[in-house]
């Protein structure tokens, strides 16, 4: 069987070259403005929840996620500390260690977007696909807290732009992040494109 594992080392080699060129184009200067339509669903729900906003990348570690439809909300994430402020209500303060989701979305987007191959390494087990201008990476943390929802970051996009954080638990789609959301004049068209069918 020597022969199948020399004959799969240049393709296992090409694959990580590809990653670590798309994760190098990945890499943004920070500040950056992002603006999203978030889209949940839950049993609890008569139909899918749909909030918009922007999230912002401060710098490595730190990013807030602000929500300005139909409520007006801001999550920040700095380090292991959260901070919720929701309008009416006192705000809210917490460790990250007590919100896993969130936690993971904070490493996954801060990783991509400051190009830090070694934190998306070290942190995700990562699946990655690509055809054509599209590609996709599934990010599945390497630790999982005792008794918690396996959760998985999917990642989708085109060329150097990332469209599309999809949550999944147990292989189920939480909650879906269409970015640059703000541009597009058919949310659902947009949302069929970048979060549907992988490349």
């Amino acid at each position: 069987m020597l022969w199948i594992a020399l004959a799969a080392a240049p393709a296992a080699a090409a694959e990580s070259r590809d990653l670590d060129a798309l994760l190098a184009a990945l890499a943004r200067d920070s500040p950056q403005s992002i603006p999203f339509a978030e889209f949940h669903a839950s049993r609890l729900l008569k139909q899918e929840l749909i909030v918009s906003g922007t999230l912002e990348y401060v710098g490595a570690g730190k990013l807030a996620r602000v929500v300005t439809a139909p409520y007006q909300e801001r999550t920040d994430i700095n380090g292991d500390e959260v901070r919720i402020e929701r309008a009416g209500r006192p705000a809210r303060r917490f460790s990250l260690a007590r919100a896993p989701e969130l936690g993971g979305l904070l490493v996954g987007i801060s990783a991509l977007l400051s190009g830090d191959r070694a934190a998306l390494k070290r942190e995700f087990a990562i699946v990655y696909s690509a055809a054509g201008d599209g590609w996709q990476l599934e990010l599945t943390p390497r630790q999982a807290a005792a008794g918690s929802v396996a959760s998985t970051l999917r990642v989708r996009g085109s060329a150097d732009v990332p469209r599309c954080l999809t949550v999944l638990r147990d292989g189920r789609v939480a909650s879906e992040l269409l970015l640059e959301a703000a541009t597009a004049t058919d949310l659902a068209g947009s949302r069929a494109i970048h979060c549907g069918e992988a490349p």
